[in-house]
């Protein structure tokens, strides 16, 4: 049996979500990092977006290093009335918080998995 066949769909996903969230949880600490850096532009990624087109095999059209580095799914959100030209340290806050329940419930589905995979290995504790 091949191994991909073993790992499935969900495996892959789960894969995504965890670097996905690796990488907007360093775009999150670089906009808190530059919190008092004039004229700096805070960054994020769209989550739902960049795992859609990850799992979908899109691709841009920029040079990658790695095959599985990500694109260009960095944005510049607008920038709040005020805050014109800072990084509102409140919004990062939560994006962070809320990165980081989107991270711990990626790692709990892949535990989840692999428990139910050492059940089935196992022979259900027989």
């Amino acid at each position: 049996m091949p191994m991909k066949s073993l790992f499935g769909r969900t495996f892959r996903v789960i894969e995504r979500s965890l670097d996905i969230t690796k990488k907007r949880h360093g775009l999150i600490a670089s906009n808190i990092a530059n919190l008092d850096t004039p004229g700096y532009r805070p960054k994020d990624i769209d989550f739902k977006g960049a795992l859609k087109d990850a799992l979908e095999g899109i691709s841009v059209d920029l040079a990658r290093a790695n095959p599985r580095h990500f694109g260009s799914k960095v944005f510049y959100p607008e920038p709040s009335l005020s805050s014109a030209d800072s990084v509102d340290i409140d919004k990062e806050m939560s994006k962070l918080a809320e990165n980081n329940l989107r991270y711990r419930a990626s790692v709990e589905a892949l535990l989840r998995k692999l428990s139910m995979l050492k059940f089935a290995i196992t022979e259900g504790g027989r």
